[in-house]
């Protein structure tokens, strides 16, 4: 009787948000990228309008609790930081911009995991599945991934504004999805940055123009004392939901 020891070549990982009997229908990220996609601006937030009703609750609450958690890290981190400073004179105004950009990014790599959370009720709400308040706090133990893919993005993006302004726009929107798919698809930073870069390059301009339109109208709703933020931050957040499975498949389930 023979053995085949040969190795098992890798495979790219598959959505974790299916069914594991229809799993065979989700693209890995290659076929997804390969196989290449299309949207209507239009289309994709009235669709992502029809699954409001239900997520506004849960959306407004974690960006409630993100809001608040990095406004306290931000709030302590500028104190330590104030205070040693303090102790060695006055600050120079120039010294003073960059600890305060220093902070402001750092604060921000402490909410990721509560960002990814809000991005996966979005992708379920898209995908027809389940959605609860714990996904927001079930994505600590990817901590780091998710610190090394912000602290990337951001620096990378950063830097693209310091040249020219267009290389940062055109990364901004091309990032957009890494986050999710380090939580959904398990990918290292790495691998989540180019999968979502190679992936909106394909129709950059229509994101582009997908979140132009979506930041319209939460400007406008948000005149109003901000009330229309209840239904236009959880209309954007669903908006992505779509727009990621869209192009990488994360099918509603079958039964």
């Amino acid at each position: 009787m023979s053995t085949d020891t040969s190795p098992t070549p890798f495979a790219t990982p598959t959505s974790d948000l299916q069914d594991p009997i229809a799993s065979g229908t989700v693209p890995s990220i290659d076929e997804a990228l390969a196989r290449g996609y299309d949207f209507s601006i239009d289309g994709l937030i009235k669709e992502a309008w029809q699954r409001v009703s239900g997520t506004k609750g849960l959306i407004i609450a974690g960006v409630i609790v993100y809001a608040v958690l990095v406004q306290v890290f931000s709030f302590v981190l500028g104190m330590i930081l104030g205070v040693g400073y303090a102790a060695s004179g006055a600050e120079p105004s120039a010294t003073a911009l960059v600890l305060q950009t220093i902070v402001g990014i750092l604060a921000g790599t402490v909410g990721y995991p509560i960002m990814a959370g809000i991005n996966l009720i979005g992708i379920r709400r898209a995908a027809d599945q389940p959605i609860s308040f714990n996904e927001m706090f079930s994505h600590f133990g990817q901590f780091v991934p998710l610190l090394i893919t912000g602290l990337v993005m951001t620096v990378l993006i950063y830097v693209g504004l310091l040249l020219l302004i267009l290389p940062g726009l055109y990364l901004s929107i091309a990032y957009i999805l890494a986050i999710p798919l380090v939580v959904e698809r398990k990918l290292s930073p790495w691998q989540a940055l180019e999968a979502s870069r190679k992936a909106i390059t394909q129709h950059w301009f229509k994101v582009f123009g997908l979140f132009l339109v979506l930041g319209l109208i939460m400007m406008v709703s948000a005149i109003p004392l901000g009330i229309g933020l209840v239904w236009t931050l959880p209309l954007a957040v669903i908006s992505i939901g779509v727009l990621y499975r869209t192009i990488f498949g994360v099918l509603p389930p079958t039964n």
